[in-house]
């Protein structure tokens, strides 16, 4: 019996601790959260963690080209730069990539579709180009392109400056000036399904595009050697005079 009661006093006193605490928890403004506050509070976090990560989307998906503006002079890296000639096979070749759903427009898009070719190192096999980069010289702020060179060189993309943002957007079938198109080698295949009102002039030929596309690309390498190369390995003229004029 002298057992049952110590363990019988035992309990009593730990339910009048219990209460006790419970009293003073009270007392103090602290009250023991119920599963259906749990509840609630937990579908607040939920709710607010969503509102916070649909913001920070929002901000994500803000087009570089809205603060793009026209420049009156080129930006001073724009090489290599397409000669007279070489523009008008530019804008000719992007008009049917429009047609033919091979193009991609604008700087977000570009960028993305260049970070999916895969990267390039002096010891990578020879491989013909994932795409041709068309880059619009008169831009301000600069910054909006600059990275593009550097991106195109370790992924192994030719690309190409020419000389207007606004002659680009309208190649490119959009309703604004762009400053990054990316041209892709493979044209969109015929359906069969073209309308009988669709005249010759607007069907484009995917094998005349690949080969123009090719020959392009052929004048973007050739130009990369001839106008930056030398830059690369500090042997362009300016460069040469520099150090002449610095030991001098």
């Amino acid at each position: 019996m002298g057992s049952t009661d110590k363990i019988k006093e035992k309990k009593d006193k730990s339910e009048k601790k219990d209460k006790k605490e419970k009293k003073m928890s009270e007392e103090a403004g602290v009250k023991k959260e119920k599963k259906s506050d749990k509840k609630e509070k937990k579908e607040k976090t939920e709710k607010l963690a969503k509102a916070v990560e649909a913001h920070l989307e929002k901000e994500g998906s803000v087009d570089p080209e809205d603060g793009v503006k026209t420049a009156e002079e080129l930006v001073p890296f724009a090489l290599p730069l397409a000669d007279d000639k070489t523009h008008k096979k530019i804008y000719k070749l992007i008009k049917k990539g429009a047609k033919l759903k091979s193009i991609h427009r604008g700087v977000k898009e570009c960028e993305k579709a260049i970070k999916k070719c895969p990267l390039r190192t002096a010891a990578s096999p020879p491989a013909d180009a994932p795409g041709l980069v068309i880059i619009a010289g008169d831009i301000s702020p600069m910054d909006v392109i600059m990275h593009f060179p550097i991106l195109c060189e370790e992924h192994g993309v030719p690309y190409l400056y020419i000389r207007s943002r606004a002659d680009l957007g309208v190649a490119a079938c959009t309703k604004r000036a762009t400053s990054v198109v990316m041209l892709k080698p493979e044209g969109k295949k015929s359906s069969g399904k073209e309308s009988k009102g669709d005249d010759d002039e607007k069907k484009v030929d995917p094998a005349e595009y690949l080969e123009a596309y090719k020959e392009l690309v052929k004048t973007a390498q050739k130009q990369w050697n001839v106008q930056v190369e030398p830059w690369v390995k500090g042997t362009h003229p300016l460069q040469i005079a520099a150090r002449v004029k610095g030991t001098a």
